[in-house]
């Protein structure tokens, strides 16, 4: 399956200019990104939109996206994505959501159902197990970041971190890492803190309100994920009706990075 590159959008919304990757034709399919903020260059959104199209967009607080002084917590956030899927005329759509974005997804999809045709849900946040917390994020060094998201740390992005962290370990070299390496990193744990930081990376309504997810949804977990437990897929599967889990060997949190022809493939094959 050929890959198409993404081109960038920027879209005029209630809490500002938001910055949007699409690419592809063919059935439109919604992408939301973790906490990493990824988008351009994901191997995985190219990959689709071999067959679809795909529509990435960028959170407010993350990339160039603007607005994240409107959002509050993760309800403005799912009135966010609602607002912008009616601008860009999408009605009931294909979810796919990373971690965060999975979480977020699992929101829409609760609380209106009918604008989600199918889910996938990719390791997804936003539950709390007593006995399965979610790794702690904020405030590790990058290694350790690189660590916890990544199974190969021979992975490019694994070793940036890795790279990066070399010059956290020594603060008089932190001035020498490039703004465009350092910034993109601030802001989205910055933006992170501020839709996930109390309560910790979960909705405790979340759980009791899944039952009302009516579309078709897919959990799919990494088999190496050292930051959320496949206990957390496997509570979104017990409460989501009919839904099914899949694992995937040899990836960690950032299976999109790591696994992205593989993902693609699930995806493309639930999506039919």
């Amino acid at each position: 399956m050929s890959s198409v590159g993404l081109s960038e959008e920027r879209i005029d919304t209630a809490v500002g200019k938001v910055q949007v990757w699409r690419a592809g034709t063919g059935p439109p399919v919604v992408y939301l990104h973790s906490a990493m903020g990824e988008g351009p260059g994901l191997a995985f959104l190219e990959e689709l939109a071999g067959t679809n199209d795909v529509v990435a967009p960028v959170f407010p607080g993350f990339g160039e996206s603007e607005g994240i002084g409107e959002i509050d917590d993760m309800e403005d956030a799912v009135f966010h994505v609602l607002d912008l899927l009616d601008q860009l005329g999408l009605d009931a759509v294909p979810f796919v959501g990373l971690s965060l974005g999975g979480w977020m997804a699992a929101e829409v999809a609760t609380r209106y159902p009918e604008r989600v045709r199918r889910l996938v849900l990719v390791n997804p946040a936003g539950l709390y197990l007593p006995d399965a917390p979610v790794t702690d994020i904020f405030g590790k060094p990058p290694a350790e970041l690189a660590a916890i998201m990544f199974v190969d740390q021979s992975h490019p992005v694994a070793q940036m971190m890795h790279a990066l962290a070399e010059r956290y370990d020594d603060p008089a070299s932190m001035s020498e890492i490039p703004l465009e390496l350092l910034l993109p990193m601030v802001k989205s744990m910055s933006a992170t803190a501020k839709l996930a930081w109390d309560p910790y990376l979960h909705n405790p309504k979340l759980a009791r309100r899944l039952r009302r997810i009516s579309s078709p949804t897919l959990i799919v977990h990494g088999s190496g994920d050292e930051l959320i437990a496949r206990a957390h897929a496997e509570a979104y599967a017990a409460a989501i009706p009919e839904a099914r889990i899949v694992d995937v060997e040899g990836a960690g949190h950032m299976l999109t990075l790591e696994k992205p022809a593989e993902l693609a493939r699930l995806v493309r094959e639930f999506l039919a």
